[in-house]
Protein backbone atom coordinates (compact mmCIF):
# COMPACT_ATOMS: atom_id res chain seq x y z
CA UNK A 1 0.00 0.00 0.00
CA UNK A 2 1.38 3.43 -0.95
CA UNK A 3 2.15 5.64 2.06
CA UNK A 4 -0.54 8.34 2.23
CA UNK A 5 1.13 10.39 5.02
CA UNK A 6 2.85 12.83 2.73
CA UNK A 7 2.41 16.40 4.04
CA UNK A 8 5.26 17.52 6.28
CA UNK A 9 4.64 18.49 9.90
CA UNK A 10 6.37 21.81 9.23
CA UNK A 11 3.94 22.71 6.45
CA UNK A 12 1.00 21.68 8.62
CA UNK A 13 2.27 23.80 11.51
CA UNK A 14 2.79 26.84 9.28
CA UNK A 15 -0.77 26.59 7.97
CA UNK A 16 -2.13 26.17 11.51
CA UNK A 17 -0.18 29.22 12.70
CA UNK A 18 -1.56 31.23 9.79
CA UNK A 19 -5.14 30.17 10.53
CA UNK A 20 -4.84 30.99 14.23
CA UNK A 21 -3.24 34.37 13.51
CA UNK A 22 -6.01 35.31 11.08
CA UNK A 23 -8.68 34.05 13.46
CA UNK A 24 -7.30 36.10 16.34
CA UNK A 25 -7.02 39.21 14.17
CA UNK A 26 -10.78 39.21 13.51
CA UNK A 27 -12.50 38.49 16.84
CA UNK A 28 -16.04 37.16 16.52
CA UNK A 29 -15.69 36.13 12.87
CA UNK A 30 -16.00 32.49 11.91
CA UNK A 31 -12.98 31.47 9.83
CA UNK A 32 -13.45 29.19 6.81
CA UNK A 33 -10.52 27.17 5.47
CA UNK A 34 -10.68 24.87 2.47
CA UNK A 35 -8.29 22.19 1.26
CA UNK A 36 -8.57 21.19 -2.41
CA UNK A 37 -6.55 19.09 -4.81
CA UNK A 38 -6.81 16.13 -7.18
CA UNK A 39 -8.03 12.72 -5.99
CA UNK A 40 -5.47 10.92 -3.85
CA UNK A 41 -3.32 13.99 -3.20
CA UNK A 42 -3.67 13.84 0.59
CA UNK A 43 -6.42 16.33 1.46
CA UNK A 44 -7.66 14.31 4.42
CA UNK A 45 -4.07 13.51 5.39
CA UNK A 46 -3.54 17.26 5.79
CA UNK A 47 -6.97 18.20 7.20
CA UNK A 48 -6.90 15.95 10.26
CA UNK A 49 -3.53 17.05 11.71
CA UNK A 50 -4.21 20.65 10.67
CA UNK A 51 -7.39 20.76 12.74
CA UNK A 52 -5.62 19.03 15.63
CA UNK A 53 -2.75 21.54 15.52
CA UNK A 54 -5.09 24.56 15.35
CA UNK A 55 -6.95 23.27 18.39
CA UNK A 56 -3.67 22.67 20.19
CA UNK A 57 -2.53 26.24 19.49
CA UNK A 58 -5.86 27.48 20.86
CA UNK A 59 -5.46 25.37 24.02
CA UNK A 60 -8.15 22.82 23.20
CA UNK A 61 -7.41 19.28 24.35
CA UNK A 62 -8.15 16.21 22.15
CA UNK A 63 -10.55 15.03 24.86
CA UNK A 64 -12.72 18.15 24.61
CA UNK A 65 -16.28 17.60 23.36
CA UNK A 66 -16.77 18.38 19.63
CA UNK A 67 -18.91 21.43 20.41
CA UNK A 68 -16.11 22.82 22.59
CA UNK A 69 -13.33 22.63 20.01
CA UNK A 70 -12.52 25.86 18.16
CA UNK A 71 -11.64 24.01 14.92
CA UNK A 72 -13.57 21.21 13.22
CA UNK A 73 -13.18 19.31 9.97
CA UNK A 74 -15.89 18.80 7.35
CA UNK A 75 -15.61 16.71 4.19
CA UNK A 76 -17.19 17.81 0.94
CA UNK A 77 -18.09 14.15 0.36
CA UNK A 78 -21.18 14.73 2.51
CA UNK A 79 -22.69 16.61 -0.45
CA UNK A 80 -22.54 13.66 -2.84
CA UNK A 81 -25.95 13.08 -4.37
CA UNK A 82 -27.43 9.88 -2.95
CA UNK A 83 -27.62 6.79 -5.13
CA UNK A 84 -31.39 7.26 -5.27
CA UNK A 85 -30.91 10.80 -6.57
CA UNK A 86 -28.46 9.57 -9.20
CA UNK A 87 -31.13 7.11 -10.38
CA UNK A 88 -33.23 10.13 -11.40
CA UNK A 89 -30.49 11.69 -13.56
CA UNK A 90 -31.03 11.80 -17.36
CA UNK A 91 -28.39 9.06 -17.74
CA UNK A 92 -28.28 7.14 -14.42
CA UNK A 93 -25.63 4.70 -15.66
CA UNK A 94 -23.19 7.52 -16.44
CA UNK A 95 -24.07 9.33 -13.18
CA UNK A 96 -23.28 6.26 -11.09
CA UNK A 97 -20.10 5.45 -13.03
CA UNK A 98 -18.85 9.05 -12.77
CA UNK A 99 -19.86 9.43 -9.10
CA UNK A 100 -17.26 11.79 -7.71
CA UNK A 101 -17.40 14.18 -10.67
CA UNK A 102 -18.56 17.71 -9.91
CA UNK A 103 -22.03 17.18 -11.41
CA UNK A 104 -22.67 14.36 -8.91
CA UNK A 105 -22.42 16.80 -5.96
CA UNK A 106 -25.29 18.93 -4.64
CA UNK A 107 -23.44 22.23 -4.87
CA UNK A 108 -26.58 24.25 -4.05
CA UNK A 109 -26.95 22.48 -0.70
CA UNK A 110 -23.23 22.96 -0.03
CA UNK A 111 -23.59 26.67 -0.77
CA UNK A 112 -26.50 26.95 1.67
CA UNK A 113 -24.37 25.27 4.34
CA UNK A 114 -21.60 27.84 3.88
CA UNK A 115 -24.09 30.69 3.95
CA UNK A 116 -25.40 29.40 7.27
CA UNK A 117 -21.86 29.30 8.66
CA UNK A 118 -21.15 32.86 7.55
CA UNK A 119 -24.54 34.37 8.43
CA UNK A 120 -25.00 33.72 12.12
CA UNK A 121 -27.88 36.14 12.66
CA UNK A 122 -30.15 33.36 13.86
CA UNK A 123 -27.45 31.62 15.91
CA UNK A 124 -27.75 27.95 16.82
CA UNK A 125 -26.24 24.85 15.28
CA UNK A 126 -25.67 24.21 11.58
CA UNK A 127 -26.43 20.60 10.53
CA UNK A 128 -24.61 18.93 7.66
CA UNK A 129 -24.03 15.50 6.13
CA UNK A 130 -21.12 13.06 6.19
CA UNK A 131 -20.46 10.31 3.67
CA UNK A 132 -21.01 6.85 5.10
CA UNK A 133 -18.80 4.41 3.17
CA UNK A 134 -20.71 1.41 4.51
CA UNK A 135 -24.03 2.87 3.33
CA UNK A 136 -22.37 4.40 0.24
CA UNK A 137 -24.50 7.50 0.78
CA UNK A 138 -24.50 10.72 2.83
CA UNK A 139 -25.96 10.55 6.34
CA UNK A 140 -26.58 13.31 8.92
CA UNK A 141 -23.42 14.19 10.82
CA UNK A 142 -23.34 13.07 14.44
CA UNK A 143 -22.32 16.52 15.62
CA UNK A 144 -23.62 19.62 13.78
CA UNK A 145 -21.46 22.73 13.64
CA UNK A 146 -21.85 24.41 17.03
CA UNK A 147 -21.65 28.19 17.60
CA UNK A 148 -18.39 27.60 19.48
CA UNK A 149 -16.80 25.92 16.43
CA UNK A 150 -15.15 29.08 15.12
CA UNK A 151 -12.77 27.60 12.52
CA UNK A 152 -14.23 25.21 9.96
CA UNK A 153 -11.79 23.30 7.73
CA UNK A 154 -13.50 21.87 4.65
CA UNK A 155 -11.65 19.40 2.43
CA UNK A 156 -12.78 18.19 -0.96
CA UNK A 157 -12.05 17.94 -4.66
CA UNK A 158 -14.14 20.89 -5.77
CA UNK A 159 -13.59 23.43 -3.01
CA UNK A 160 -11.63 25.57 -5.51
CA UNK A 161 -13.46 24.68 -8.73
CA UNK A 162 -13.83 27.72 -10.98
CA UNK A 163 -17.34 27.04 -12.26
CA UNK A 164 -20.78 28.51 -11.56
CA UNK A 165 -21.80 28.30 -7.90
CA UNK A 166 -18.58 26.50 -6.99
CA UNK A 167 -16.51 29.68 -7.47
CA UNK A 168 -18.93 31.55 -5.20
CA UNK A 169 -18.36 28.97 -2.47
CA UNK A 170 -14.59 29.31 -2.91
CA UNK A 171 -14.92 33.08 -2.51
CA UNK A 172 -16.30 32.55 1.01
CA UNK A 173 -13.05 30.89 2.13
CA UNK A 174 -10.59 32.92 4.20
CA UNK A 175 -7.76 30.48 3.48
CA UNK A 176 -7.67 28.40 0.28
CA UNK A 177 -5.15 25.55 0.35
CA UNK A 178 -4.19 23.56 -2.74
CA UNK A 179 -2.39 20.22 -2.38
CA UNK A 180 -0.15 19.61 -5.40
CA UNK A 181 1.06 16.14 -6.34
CA UNK A 182 2.89 14.39 -9.17
CA UNK A 183 0.37 12.91 -11.62
CA UNK A 184 2.10 9.54 -11.99
CA UNK A 185 2.49 9.17 -8.24
CA UNK A 186 -1.14 10.01 -7.50
CA UNK A 187 -2.37 7.64 -10.22
CA UNK A 188 -0.49 4.78 -8.55
CA UNK A 189 -1.88 5.77 -5.14
CA UNK A 190 -5.42 5.70 -6.51
CA UNK A 191 -4.98 2.33 -8.16
CA UNK A 192 -3.63 0.77 -4.96
CA UNK A 193 -6.18 2.45 -2.69
CA UNK A 194 -9.20 1.64 -4.85
CA UNK A 195 -8.04 -1.92 -5.50
CA UNK A 196 -7.72 -2.49 -1.76
CA UNK A 197 -11.25 -1.12 -1.34
CA UNK A 198 -12.60 -3.57 -3.92
CA UNK A 199 -14.06 -0.93 -6.22
CA UNK A 200 -13.71 -3.13 -9.32
CA UNK A 201 -13.70 -6.91 -9.83
CA UNK A 202 -10.32 -6.95 -11.63
CA UNK A 203 -7.23 -4.76 -11.57
CA UNK A 204 -7.55 -4.00 -15.29
CA UNK A 205 -11.09 -2.70 -14.85
CA UNK A 206 -9.99 -0.68 -11.84
CA UNK A 207 -7.14 0.95 -13.76
CA UNK A 208 -9.58 1.82 -16.52
CA UNK A 209 -11.96 3.38 -14.02
CA UNK A 210 -9.19 5.38 -12.30
CA UNK A 211 -8.17 6.86 -15.65
CA UNK A 212 -11.75 7.52 -16.78
CA UNK A 213 -12.97 9.02 -13.51
CA UNK A 214 -10.42 9.98 -10.82
CA UNK A 215 -7.68 11.18 -13.15
CA UNK A 216 -10.22 12.94 -15.35
CA UNK A 217 -11.68 14.73 -12.31
CA UNK A 218 -8.18 15.72 -11.25
CA UNK A 219 -7.38 17.27 -14.61
CA UNK A 220 -10.66 19.19 -14.54
CA UNK A 221 -9.91 20.87 -11.24
CA UNK A 222 -6.32 21.62 -12.29
CA UNK A 223 -7.62 23.35 -15.43
CA UNK A 224 -10.43 25.22 -13.65
CA UNK A 225 -9.03 26.37 -10.34
CA UNK A 226 -9.74 29.42 -8.23
CA UNK A 227 -6.40 30.85 -7.10
CA UNK A 228 -5.29 29.33 -3.78
CA UNK A 229 -3.78 31.38 -0.98
CA UNK A 230 -1.39 28.53 -0.09
CA UNK A 231 0.10 25.55 -1.94
CA UNK A 232 1.61 22.49 -0.26
CA UNK A 233 3.29 19.57 -2.00
CA UNK A 234 2.40 15.95 -1.42
CA UNK A 235 5.66 14.04 -1.74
Amino acid sequence: MVNQRTISATETDQLAQKAVSLYQSEPGKRLLVCIAGPPGCGKSTLAVPLVDRINQLLNSAPTDAPNARPAVRVSLDGWHYSRAALDSFPDPEVAHYRRGAAFTFDVQAYSRFLNALVDEAEGGEVPYFEFDHAEKDPVPATHPIHPSNRIVVIEGLYCLLDEDVWRDTAAKMDIRIWVEVDRDEVRQRLIERNFAAGLAPTRDLLVKRVDASDMRNGEEIRAKRVAPTDIVFSR
